[in-house]
């Protein structure tokens, strides 16, 4: 009996030492976790969402219903989601035309931008006035009455567009637009050529800005 306990203790005295001697020493402290695939994920967000081009000054050409033939319309943007623009045929400065014609001077809210390929696409409020001409008229715009001449008479006019924007080089930027408006000019049954006091347009115009 005795010999057979003293057998036990060194067998378990050896199992014992043998199991620690294999034994990993536990750490200290568990490693930290690392969030830097998150970090890359974030990073590689951030670049594919680009701004879209900051345009100050553009000029276009096109059509509108409004001038029934060319337009000219030129936009400078204060904000980039604010600009003031002018269209129009340019009668009496560019050509002779006489036919009947509505100039639109408007302030253009823009509301998103999203990409599309390598197009930005901006949908836009416009809200302003516009002058209805049914000949050579005198300066300035007359909004309670037909002016000295009885050609002209401006009113309120409010509006929706569509704009695109696709970069060119070096900050340039082709420019595109469709826009629909309505305009209301009480004095227009007035005029010397009677006109529909409620005058709709739509207008589409293509040009270069920066």
């Amino acid at each position: 009996m005795k010999y057979g306990l003293e057998c036990l203790s060194i067998v378990a005295t050896v199992l014992l030492t043998n199991g620690l001697a294999h034994a990993e020493p536990p750490s200290a402290e568990a490693p930290p976790a690392t969030d830097r695939p998150k970090a890359d994920a974030a990073v590689a967000n951030a670049k594919k969402r680009e701004a879209p081009p900051r345009n100050y000054v553009n000029l276009g050409l096109g059509g509108s219903t409004g001038t029934r033939g060319l337009v000219i319309c030129a936009e400078v943007a204060p904000l980039s989601i604010l600009a003031v623009s002018a269209c129009g045929s340019g009668a009496g400065f560019l050509n002779d035309q006489t036919a009947p014609e509505v100039a639109h001077f408007r302030a253009n809210v823009t509301l998103m931008s999203w990409q599309v390929q390598s197009v930005w696409l901006q949908p836009r409020l416009q809200v302003g006035f516009a002058e209805l001409q049914v000949g050579e008229d005198a300066g300035g715009f007359d909004f309670v009455g037909t002016g000295s001449t009885g050609m002209s008479t401006a009113g309120l006019e409010g509006g929706a567009a569509l704009r695109g924007l696709m970069p060119i080089y070096g900050g340039v930027e082709l420019v595109g637009e469709l826009s629909l408006g309505l305009a209301y000019f009480s004095h227009a049954p007035e005029l010397l050529r009677p006109q529909s006091a409620w005058q709709p347009s739509a207008t589409m115009t293509v040009g270069v800005g920066f």
